[in-house]
This record gives structure tokens, sequence and C-alpha cells, in this order.
């Protein structure tokens, strides 16, 4: 390559960089903002919970729906026994196969329950008793309660 045309490719791909940073660095400050909500500590208070001293006679007896809200990984790997799989994406769509004459707790293994009070608001939404388990599956292991894998 002759020394011009090595230096005409230099000043193109730089001016092309340069442009390229330039449109960048404008987005970056027109682009419309997104006010991104707090999560604010009495948000986590809007869903009914149960204690797992509660839930177990509850479990034991069947007289309770137990839906487990986690990732199908996460339930195979393990879950409360009798516990139905619904990831927390899937709750409205599975709503009319759920028996409306019990009481529904949903679980799953976030530090406050945000997954399973999201599914407590939607089952009552449509009529639903539901409650979140408190400490969720973690306090049911920790606890020494049964637990299944695999898929019913």
């Amino acid at each position: 390559m002759r020394k011009d045309t090595r230096i005409t490719f230099i000043v193109a791909v730089g001016t092309f960089l340069a442009l390229s940073v330039a449109s960048v660095i404008g987005y970056a400050v027109t682009r419309p903002k997104v006010e991104v909500a707090a999560v604010q500590p009495a948000a986590a208070e809007t869903f009914a919970r149960i204690s797992i001293d509660d839930l177990k006679p509850l479990a034991d007896s069947g007289s309770v729906t137990i839906i487990d809200v986690r990732t199908s990984e996460a339930y195979v790997a393990s879950h409360i026994p009798g516990a139905l799989h619904i990831p927390l994406s899937r709750i409205e769509g599975e709503i009319q196969y759920l028996p409306k004459d019990k009481r529904v707790v949903t679980y799953c293994t976030c530090p406050a329950e945000e997954s399973s009070g999201e599914a407590v608001l939607v089952l009552q939404k449509f009529g639903f008793e539901a409650k979140a388990l408190l400490g969720g599956f973690d306090v049911w292991k920790t606890r020494g309660f049964p637990t299944a894998t695999g898929v019913k």
C-alpha cells in the first residue's frame, strides 16, 4: 500500500470512530429520561404472608394449594411435595385450572417474597384467598421438612 493511500485510510478510520463516539455521546445526552421507580419498603407489605408454622399443618392435611413460582430448573431440583409448578409469568393464564375452594400459598426463594408476593396479588385479583410463604422455600428446607424432586 502506498504511503498516501495508507494516510487516507487512517484518516478515514479515525473520522469514522470519532463520529461514532460523538453519536453515542449525543444519544446518551439527548435520549428521553426513564424514571426508575424505587421499591418502597411499604410495597412489600401489600400482600398477605403465611408463616411456615401456619402452613405446615395445612400442607399436611391437603387443605391448601401450594404453588412454586420459581424456575423450572429450581422446581425439578427440589420443591415442596405436592406443590404445583406455575412460574410467575404464567400465573394469570393458569387461574382457570386452580381450585377456587382452597386457599393458595405461593413460594419462591426471593429475599422478601417478591415473586410469590406478585403471584398472590394476581390470585387475589381473581378472587382467591392467597398468601406468600414467609421466607419461601429456603425456610422450608432449613426446618428440615420433606422435599420432592422431578415433576409430577
